[in-house]
């Protein structure tokens, strides 16, 4: 019987959410990706992360050859939109201000068609080249969204414009194009996945008790976003050095772990995932007898 060349096994790098309250430390734990010879890009979507990886990357003294970043913000340009918000509200009551339709979505979509040409082709502002698409990015690349806060407030916008108030189904709307983006994303890519985010306790209509959760668009969502990664980890600050931790062992929240370990307490390093898929690597391209 003649030999049966086997097909190549190509593992998907993991996806990680990494979640927790502001000043926990989410977007200065990005640059330890570096550290372990992964070429980062980061999609930051709030005002400062600029800041916080350059700090970092100052403190821990790695170079910056290989970050990038792109800064992709909720805010639109001009005055038009939240000129034309404060008119609505100040001359209707709830009922006519329910029943206006998106305010200025000529603006509001733009930073959601930035977004998208940010996946299609990153364009460093650090170094002002071009390096396609996230698609094409091997497991020595990372693409980083930082965070999810300003990603639903994008989406939010998208779907609504400037108005003030959101009926039901377009909460639905703005809901499925973050739940539509991620799958696009995880489907997809051959690089690592970072996504960063708030965390806020909501009800578990499950079990009727308030847990952490991922902070997103509506109490439905919440739910649905540690799905689409491998490894959900909660970042905190603590009082005591070294003062950023992470957690995959917590009763108050969902979390799960497939390359850290189950701990309360692990350094805030990216490191072992890294270290992780290498390892798995291995185990599949070893010839055998």
């Amino acid at each position: 019987m003649d030999a049966v060349t086997p097909t190549p096994i190509t593992l998907q790098p993991p996806s990680i959410l990494l979640q927790g309250a502001s000043g926990s430390g989410k977007t200065s734990s990005i640059v330890t990706l570096l550290a372990s010879g992964i070429k980062v890009f980061v999609i930051g979507t709030e005002p400062g992360f600029i800041d916080s990886l350059i700090d970092r990357c100052r403190e821990l003294k790695l170079p910056m050859t290989d970050l990038h970043w792109m800064s992709v913000l909720p805010a639109t340009e001009g005055w038009e939109a939240l000129d034309e918000m404060v008119s609505k509200i100040g001359s209707l009551d709830f009922e006519g201000i329910s029943k206006i339709k998106g305010i200025g979505k000529d603006k509001t979509r733009v930073p959601a068609q930035r977004f998208l040409s940010a996946l299609k082709d990153f364009r460093c502002e650090r170094d002002g080249r071009s390096y396609g698409s996230f698609t094409n990015w091997g497991d020595d690349c990372a693409l980083v969204i930082d965070s999810l806060s300003g990603l639903s407030t994008i989406a939010w916008y998208l779907t609504v414009g400037n108005k003030p108030t959101g009926a039901p189904g377009e909460w639905n709307i703005a809901m499925n194009f973050i739940e539509a983006l991620l799958m696009k994303i995880n489907s997809d890519r051959k690089c690592y996945f970072i996504l960063t985010a708030h965390v806020e306790k909501e009800m578990d209509e499950i079990t009727g008790v308030q847990r952490v959760m991922t902070s997103t668009l509506g109490r439905k969502l919440a739910p649905k976003i540690p799905r689409f990664f491998g490894e959900v980890v909660y970042a905190r600050r603590t009082a005591e050095a070294p003062f950023f931790r992470w957690s995959t062992l917590d009763s108050t929240a969902d979390l799960k772990n497939r390359v850290l370990p189950v701990a309360a307490i692990l350094s805030a390093n990216f490191k072992p995932v890294v270290d992780g898929h290498n390892a798995r690597k291995a185990l599949v391209t070893t010839p055998t007898s």
